[in-house]
């Protein structure tokens, strides 16, 4: 059979990455929206439980990472707006793609809360970004983490 034909495989996606997708869907969810704290919260309540055949084949681990991760989003979700709006240069937030939005939101709530290492969220989020964006977001995104790492080293956020 040619090469053209064969079937691409797909990579395989570690728990935690089908983890950090979920929460990356249910912000681009909301963020369709330009929402508020208070609608992400509903958006997960919902997600909660209209998925609970989904939820149901998830690890402890998996499904405390997604809650954490959006619980800690919706706490932080201005502070987080505040700080993607600082470090993109010549755009404003509203220009932003959504899927770029979103997956802004999730790493900028990782490196900056959670203190997750930026080599590792970068990575997630480039690869998440060539996944679901389109050919250029993996660079605007991993641009604006960069801005933003840069200022976390510096002690300036």
């Amino acid at each position: 059979m040619s090469k053209n034909f064969e079937e691409k495989r797909k990579k395989i996606k570690s728990p935690m990455r089908i983890a950090r997708e979920e929460v990356f869907k249910i912000v681009f969810g909301v963020e369709a929206t330009e929402a508020t704290s208070d609608e992400l919260k509903n958006a997960f309540d919902i997600y909660l439980h209209n998925n609970k055949e989904f939820i149901d084949t998830l690890s402890k681990n998996q499904f405390h990472f997604i809650n954490g991760s959006i619980n800690g989003i919706i706490e932080n979700y201005d502070y987080i707006k505040n700080i993607i709006k600082k470090n993109i240069q010549n755009w404003t937030y509203e220009r932003i793609g959504i899927v770029e939005r979103a997956l802004l939101i999730v790493a900028t709530y990782e490196v900056l809360i959670k203190n997750n290492p930026i080599e590792v969220i970068a990575n997630e989020t480039v690869e998440l970004a060539k996944e679901y964006g389109n050919e250029k977001s993996y660079e605007f995104v991993n641009g604006i983490l960069a801005n933003i790492e840069k200022l976390k080293e510096k002690g300036t956020i």
